[in-house]
């Protein structure tokens, strides 16, 4: 694969999309053939690497095109609704900020997330 993958994006969009499912490692792991202990440690940031076959398995659990784990990031898919983009380009800017080191980007893009995530079902309800 030439692109770089960002693995600390990953683990966050795993964990995201496992929690917001309500589905255990175990389940993910069962569905994916991926071991727990991988599952868990690309969710916390502690893998530096990812074997292919467990990034293909992931990006079909995911819905997510390979590409769009990459470093650098990619347009909103076709068929992704224009809220799930909200975050990504708040995400997008605080990672760009120069001022920002990497994990107080990451960990303000969570902060929104979460938020967004919550008004919105909020919203729907």
């Amino acid at each position: 694969m030439a692109e770089r993958i960002d693995i600390a994006r990953l683990g966050e969009r795993l964990r995201r999309v496992r929690t917001r499912r309500e589905l255990t490692l175990r389940q993910v792991a069962d569905a994916t053939k991926i071991s727990i202990p991988t599952l868990s440690r690309i969710e916390r940031g502690g893998a530096n690497e990812i074997e292919s076959d467990t990034l293909l398995a992931l990006s079909e659990w995911l819905g997510d095109p390979v590409e769009s784990l990459a470093d650098k990031r990619m347009p909103r898919p076709p068929g992704k609704k224009e809220s799930d983009a909200t975050p990504d380009v708040v995400e997008l800017y605080l990672r760009a900020d120069k001022k920002l080191d990497k994990k107080t980007a990451s960990a303000l893009a969570n902060m929104f997330r979460t938020a967004y995530d919550t008004l919105v079902e909020q919203k729907e309800k």
